[in-house]
């Protein structure tokens, strides 16, 4: 970790939380405990050697406790007291760049990876029906390096939600077609879905306003709370 050589509260936080891909893992593990190749998967540019030497270094700061798999071989990685007071900070980061970093997306950003999984991991589950309700995800435009990733099911149901890169078999109640640049502004809330680029970029079918509404879309721009809802 970096030292400013200064006992000041800001520069003690920062040497701990300000290197780089510390305040992603901190921000994954937000959504509860979880094992590293799950945080691998989330944070697919993040090398193993390099998130095994960060979460040493949130272990020995206090931040993370590692506890052994309760089967088979590995850790389980969580926040302990100390870290989930970090949550604020991811919060209050979230909204700034919600505010003011809207216009710095590039295209090779767009990874429908991890959008799937922020969508899964911020979907309100006190809205979730008891009944199963799948929703079919098509995007139309993903970078050539994502291509496997271009058909999605969201299956909500009770108080979970399964992502499948696969078809589960069940019966699809809506499925969307997007523009992926497109939904990603429109699941952040920068874009309304009554918005012009939206009516031509993302299109529902079936039960259209029940997947809206579990989506958490609407019809104009919004600023979207950030939540951590177990991923």
């Amino acid at each position: 970790m970096k030292e400013y050589g200064q006992f000041c509260p800001v520069a003690k936080t920062a040497e701990v939380f300000a290197e780089r891909w510390t305040p992603l893992i901190i921000r994954e593990l937000c959504c509860g405990p979880a094992h590293f190749n799950d945080l691998l998967g989330r944070l697919p540019r993040l090398s193993k050697t390099l998130l095994v030497q960060r979460l040493k270094e949130l272990d020995a700061a206090g931040i993370v406790v590692i506890t052994p798999k309760e089967k088979g071989r590995g850790n389980a990685y969580a926040l302990t007291e100390a870290g989930e007071e970090f949550r604020e900070i991811i919060t209050m980061m979230s909204r700034w760049g919600q505010r003011w970093a809207q216009d710095t997306l590039q295209r090779n950003e767009l990874d429908p990876t991890f959008l799937m999984f922020s969508v899964r991991g911020q979907v309100d589950r006190s809205e979730l029906p008891k009944k199963r309700f799948v929703l079919r995800v098509d995007f139309s435009d993903v970078p050539q390096e994502h291509t496997h990733a271009r058909r999605w099911w969201l299956v909500f149901q009770a108080s979970d939600i399964d992502l499948c890169v696969k078809d589960p078999g069940h019966v699809v109640d809506a499925s969307m077609r997007a523009e992926l640049a497109l939904f990603w502004r429109a699941w952040l809330g920068y874009l309304g879905l009554a918005d012009s680029a939206a009516q031509r970029g993302i299109r529902f079918d079936g039960k259209a306003d029940k997947a809206k509404a579990l989506l958490g879309l609407r019809d104009h721009p919004y600023e979207r709370p950030l939540s951590f809802a177990p991923p």
